[in-house]
């Protein structure tokens, strides 16, 4: 479903993509409480919400072709998924989990310059370079698709540390710019890393980790040696860095269930 459809109200000529930024500081500004939970029926009956909804409205005339760097392109495809799952939650008043919507990553979307965007199509076709989500399914863009020319040519691993839709096991949400995305990003990385979703214990050498390590393995390297080393780099404890660098191959790795549930204050 195409949450921005509707007539747009001119006045003057809005800065879309300075406005989406700045309508999701508002909102989290205003409506997340101290542990980052989004307080959603407070949000649907607020002004910036009605603000939200008219500066998407917008995309639907946005030329993606006018980003230039990919630092600009990296920011506002993050920035656009984490509003646009928080209007998908607040718009089909999901009080549980996103499954409570069927395909709620395919079926929450926008118009953006004439062509439907999905989560789904913003996560592996923009950001992740148009890679699959799942071995045996297609790409999202196929073909002569012309979404495709939005793809990243250089997707970047951490990208999944600032991607979030609403569940408790996802990384925090904030918003981005694009003149300091690359220390945004990596400190997202080291907020989620160095958090209760990545625990090694040093006597059975077993490192426990968010899933997202496991769905997107191959974005963080091509082996485990490879993944792991990846990992370190974020890693604050020195001793556990050095383990991942110098002795990666005899680590197990066990991943943690997934927690769908919203990140609500209820």
């Amino acid at each position: 479903m195409i949450l921005n459809n509707g007539t747009l109200v001119v006045s003057g000529s809005p800065k879309t993509v300075e406005e989406i930024r700045n309508v999701l500081e508002r909102i989290l500004e205003m409506y997340y409480v101290k542990n980052g939970a989004p307080e959603y029926e407070k949000i649907r009956l607020s002004q910036e919400y009605n603000a939200l909804i008219k500066a998407v409205r917008f995309l639907q005339i946005f030329d993606c072709a006018k980003l230039d760097s990919e630092d600009e392109q990296k920011t506002f495809w993050i920035n656009l998924h984490n509003l646009m799952a928080l209007h998908g939650i607040v718009h089909f008043q999901i009080s549980l989990t996103v499954w409570e919507r069927p395909n709620f990553f395919i079926s929450t979307e926008y118009n953006i310059g004439g062509y439907r965007f999905s989560l789904y199509d913003i996560v592996h076709g923009v950001l992740r370079g148009n890679r699959r989500r799942w071995r045996l399914f297609p790409p999202p863009f196929r073909g002569n698709d012309p979404r495709i020319r939005f793809s990243l040519q250089k997707p970047d691993p951490r990208i999944h540390y600032a991607l979030h839709s609403g569940s408790r096991s996802c990384p925090g949400v904030a918003v981005y710019y694009p003149d300091r995305i690359n220390d945004e990003l990596d400190n997202a990385a080291r907020r989620f890393i160095n958090s209760d979703q990545f625990v090694y214990n040093k006597q059975t050498r077993m490192l426990t980790c968010s899933k997202l390590f496991k769905w997107f393995r191959r974005d963080f390297g091509e082996t485990k040696v490879d993944r792991l080393m990846y990992l370190s780099q974020f890693v604050d404890d020195p001793e556990i860095k050095q383990v991942l660098q110098e002795d990666a191959s005899a680590i197990s790795i066990k991943y943690l269930p997934y927690d769908w549930h919203l990140n609500s204050p209820e």
